[in-house]
C-alpha cells in the first residue's frame, strides 16, 4: 500500500505541475514608458547664417530750391537715373536667449537675440544727363540688429515646429554720392538705429537631454531712413548763386536664415 501511495503521490505531483505550465500567466510586466521629452525651461546659445535684403533709393527734387526753375523733362530724367534698387547680402551671427513653457504638445515661449551683421551692397551708374554725364554712388548697410520675438510651436517630443514674431531693432546706414562733369558734386548720408518688426518659423531638435539645434527663417523690416544732399566743399555748379536740393529716402527689409544651437537648464 505505501508503495501504492507514494507513486500516486509523484503522478499527481507531475500532472499539476504540467498543468501549471500549460495555463497562460495571469500577471506580465508591464514595458517601461518612453521618457517624453519636456521643452519648459530657460535656455541659450548661438547661431550663424546668411542674410539677404532689399533697398530703394528714392530721390526727390525740393521744389523750394533751384530745382522749380528746371524743366518737368528735366528733373524727371535725374530722378530716373539717381532712383535705384540695391540688394545688401552677407553673414549674419549673434546670441539668443529665451524661456519655453510647455503645456501638452503645445509650447509657447519668448526669444531675445543679438546679432552682428555684414548685409551690404554699393552700386556706381553713370548715365549721359544732358548736358552733362552724371555718376551716382548709392550704398545701404546694416551692421548689426537685435530681435524680441514670441514663439508658439507643437512639439512632437523632441522636435519643436514654430512660428515666431516681434520687434527688431537695427541700424540702417546709406549713403548717395553724385559728380558731374560740370563740376557739380553732392553727397548725402545718414546712419541710424531703426525699429521694425520680424516674422519668421523654424525647426528645433533635442539631440541630448540639455542640447538642441535648430534652423529658422526671418523677414525684417527696418522702416526707412531720410537725409538731404550738401554740396561737396569746392564742387561748382551752374548758374553762379544756385542751390539744389536733394532729398532721400532708403527702405531696407531683408531675410535672414540661420542655423543655432542652444543649451537648455
Amino acid at each position: 500500500m505505501k508503495t501504492i501511495a507514494a507513486a500516486a503521490s509523484i503522478f499527481l505531483a507531475g500532472s499539476l505541475g504540467a498543468f501549471a505550465a500549460d495555463m497562460p500567466a495571469r500577471y506580465t510586466k508591464a514595458p517601461a514608458a518612453a521618457a517624453v521629452y519636456n521643452w519648459t525651461g530657460f535656455y541659450v546659445g548661438g547661431n550663424v547664417g546668411y542674410g539677404w535684403g532689399r533697398s530703394d533709393l528714392r530721390t526727390t527734387l525740393d521744389q523750394n530750391s533751384s530745382w522749380a526753375g528746371e524743366g518737368a523733362a528735366f528733373q524727371n530724367q535725374f530722378i530716373a537715373i539717381s532712383n535705384n534698387r540695391l540688394d545688401p547680402a552677407g553673414v549674419v551671427g549673434g546670441l539668443q536667449a529665451g524661456y519655453n513653457w510647455q503645456n501638452g504638445a503645445g509650447v509657447f515661449g519668448i526669444e531675445a537675440d543679438i546679432n552682428g551683421s555684414d548685409l551690404r551692397q554699393r552700386v556706381v551708374y553713370t548715365a549721359a544727363n544732358p548736358p552733362t554725364t552724371r555718376t551716382f554712388n548709392e550704398s545701404i548697410k546694416n551692421d548689426w540688429f537685435m530681435t524680441v520675438r514670441g514663439r508658439a510651436g507643437v512639439a512632437f517630443n523632441t522636435t519643436l515646429l514654430y512660428a515666431t514674431g516681434g520687434l527688431a531693432v537695427g541700424n540702417v546706414s546709406g549713403s548717395w554720392d553724385l559728380t558731374s562733369a560740370n563740376g557739380y558734386a553732392k553727397t548725402g548720408s545718414a546712419n541710424e538705429t531703426r525699429v521694425g518688426w520680424t516674422v519668421g518659423a523654424g525647426v528645433e531638435h533635442a539631440f541630448a537631454p540639455r542640447w538642441t539645434v535648430k534652423l529658422e527663417y526671418l523677414y525684417t523690416d527696418l522702416g526707412s531712413i531720410n537725409y538731404t544732399s550738401a554740396y561737396v566743399p569746392g564742387s561748382t555748379f551752374a548758374p553762379p548763386g544756385a542751390n539744389y536740393v536733394e532729398r532721400i529716402s532708403q527702405d531696407f527689409t531683408f531675410h535672414t536664415v540661420r542655423a543655432g544651437v542652444n543649451y537648455r537648464f
